[in-house]
């Protein structure tokens, strides 16, 4: 469209609708895009992958530090990348060679919330996030409780005397 004549002619028909951000769960995922990013006004680089759930519930997006000034940041960006790439059962997850191998890689995640943070308007907001990933054939134990639920519960049992 080159210019707007009114709504009665907008055509949607090459638009694709969004998806929505996975909520915290467990999902089977396909990556559908990978690419290397230039992290703005560094020389930093990133794998930034897009995963789509297999039923199509929703996607999210992973960055993964590949090259970072920070050596802890770029240490915990490799270690996920080479846990993303074993978990989808890349052919050579020790050197993954060309980005495009990423795509079509399929794996479970487990989504959970990130820590949270001040928008530019001072809100508070939380975004979910892939805490873990996991060999589809494998899925993983849901996890024990807290401790502090555990004792609470022990606590509240009756008290025999």
């Amino acid at each position: 469209m080159d210019k707007w004549t009114n709504f009665g002619d907008l055509d949607l028909s090459g638009v694709e609708e969004s998806k929505s951000r996975l909520q915290p769960g467990k999902y089977l995922v396909v990556c559908r895009e990978a690419k290397i990013e230039q992290v703005e006004g560094t020389q930093n680089r990133r794998v930034v992958a897009l995963f789509e759930d297999e039923d199509g519930i929703g996607d999210i997006r992973m960055n993964f530090n590949v090259f970072h000034t920070n050596a802890q940041a770029q240490e915990i960006g490799l270690r996920q990348l080479k846990t993303f790439l074993v978990a989808a059962g890349h052919k050579n997850p020790d050197k993954p060679g060309d980005i495009g191998t990423l795509r079509g890689l399929r794996c479970g995640v487990v989504v959970g919330l990130g820590k949270p943070w001040t928008d530019k308007d001072g809100k508070s907001r939380q975004n979910s996030e892939v805490k873990q990933f996991y060999n589809p054939d494998h899925e993983p134990a849901s996890p024990a409780p807290a401790s502090s639920e555990k004792r609470g519960k022990e606590l509240n049992d009756a008290v025999p005397f």
